[in-house]
């Protein structure tokens, strides 16, 4: 389970690393902000928010990474060209973080794609995401602004219920996806609730095995979607196995995991941490040492 057949592909977007074998690199954890429900969104249409609470949460998620090493990235969800535009100008503003772009219609992924043009962080910008239903305007605007980082998230309905289809689909995506001009491919294997994040999980070994790529999950969905957790309205019995559905794609070599809202970032990072921290081992068994910053030599001063 500690190595895979093809060569592991590493990315650097805006000094993260991403990908490698398992222990190679510390887990990149992605928060989401302004999602449906977020308490913090005021006026959803017009892209209104609490500043303060989301300046706070951003630098939560930024004390948390310089913590336990584990590097993080802002997943921005934008509704519709309005809040784009605000969203991701004041997250631009707010954080050096590479800013995932996860917008709801297509007319909000092209105002998106713009707006991060314009603002000049088109480099630390991450499309998410590409799946079988992108349409081609999206495809045409990420080659005109110069788009190179995106995911690919390999959902169809068949692939919700077969691991082997969800890398047979990637192999479809992967051509249409370099001719957009994307020359660094992230993969998200597709998790909407507890059974198929089993199934995302094998995915990502068979991926990272078969392609090398960096892949990962939005693992958190496997406790949205929990509906008789939620009625317990039992917030210790929801963080325990919010830190139990997260670590497990980690536990397994994802490089990177979609913990859900960012303010969730105090409890997931050191859950996160105790499997990077362990695995760090594994490679310095293997003759490798990790820098100074790994979670490995960060986890005893938690």
């Amino acid at each position: 389970m500690f190595s895979f057949k093809k060569k592991q592909i590493v990315y650097d977007i805006a000094g993260v690393k991403i990908g490698g074998d398992i222990g190679e690199n510390p887990t990149v954890m992605i928060g989401s902000i302004f999602y449906k429900g977020d308490k913090i969104v005021k006026d959803e249409e017009n892209g209104e928010f609490d500043q303060e609470a989301a300046k706070s949460l951003i630098a939560k998620a930024e004390e948390m990474s310089e913590k336990t090493g584990l590097p993080a990235m802002l997943d921005v969800i934008c509704t519709n060209p309005k809040s784009a535009e605000k969203y991701l100008r004041f997250a631009a503003e707010t954080t050096e973080m590479p800013i995932l772009i996860d917008s709801v219609s297509e007319d909000a992924c092209i105002k998106g794609l713009e707006v991060t043009k314009d603002l000049g962080i088109i480099e630390r910008t991450i499309f998410n995401s590409i799946n079988p239903e992108t349409k081609d305007s999206i495809y045409h605007k990420i080659k005109e602004v110069g788009l190179k980082n995106a995911i690919i998230l390999t959902y169809s309905t068949r692939a919700i219920i077969s691991s082997k289809e969800r890398v047979r689909l990637l192999e479809t995506l992967i051509p249409k996806v370099k001719e957009a001009g994307i020359e660094k491919i992230l993969v998200d294997t597709v998790v909407l609730d507890i059974s198929t994040l089993g199934l995302a999980c094998k995915a990502i070994y068979q991926i990272k095995d078969q392609f090398g790529y960096p892949s990962g999950c939005g693992a958190h969905n496997a406790i949205s979607s929990w509906k008789a957790l939620r009625r317990k309205k039992n917030a210790m019995l929801t963080s325990i196995c919010s830190s139990i559905v997260n670590g497990l794609p980690v536990a397994i070599g994802a490089d990177f995991v979609l913990y859900g809202p960012i303010k969730h970032a105090e409890h997931i990072f050191p859950a996160i941490c105790i499997i990077d921290a362990a695995y760090g081992q594994v490679m310095m068994e293997g003759g490798k040492r990790p820098s100074l910053s790994h979670p490995r030599f960060k986890i005893a001063r938690l």
